[in-house]
């Protein structure tokens, strides 16, 4: 980084503050961490490089889930999601939408919650992830465990074409998997 500030690559200086951001976050470090990307979210800004900005703006949000700030968790993930939005960034998206589902539910916003995570797993759907489809069947099945909620199902039941049964039988499955596992099922 000391070369891109002596040879004046500002620019270039917000990749590495985001890579360092990024070993903060890893290693539990978050003020570190938020000092990182709000670096390179600064240096974006200044060269309004604005579609740039949502990796920093979704990371900050990560930080803030990490500190219990759920309501600045939530702001920062909101922005995220409104460049992504912006700048067609569909898949993107996903991960964003399923993040404020997560400080949603945090923040006893059921409902919202329900959305969010419904719009990310429409969008794996749509993109065939099935890593995330699988950390979003998880995320689902706890969610409809603690709510008992049926229009999850249901909804769950059109977004994935199948039947209720079926899925109501799924997320058992994934709660029993879970149960016989780690005797523990934590939000992802």
């Amino acid at each position: 980084m000391n070369i891109n500030i002596e040879y004046g690559g500002r620019y270039g200086c917000a990749s590495t503050y985001h890579q360092l951001g990024s070993v903060a976050q890893e290693l539990r470090e978050f003020e570190e961490a938020r000092r990182n990307y709000q670096q390179a979210l600064d240096i974006k800004i200044e060269f309004g490089d604005r579609y740039s900005c949502a990796r920093p703006y979704h990371n900050l949000g990560s930080v803030a889930k990490e500190l219990g700030e759920f309501e600045e968790a939530r702001l920062n993930y909101q922005q995220a999601l409104e460049i992504f939005i912006e700048y067609g960034d569909r898949y993107s998206c996903a991960s964003t939408y399923h993040q404020l589902g997560n400080v949603a539910e945090e923040l006893g916003k059921l409902e919202s919650a329900k959305a969010n995570y419904l719009q990310a797993l429409h969008i794996w759907v749509e993109f065939n992830d099935q890593h995330s489809l699988g950390i979003s069947l998880c995320n689902l099945a706890r969610f409809y465990q603690v709510t008992q909620d049926e229009s999850l199902l249901a909804a769950v039941s059109d977004i994935w074409g199948m039947s209720l049964e079926e899925v109501r039988q799924l997320f058992e499955q994934v709660m029993e998997m879970w149960d016989d596992n780690s005797g523990d099922f934590q939000k992802n």
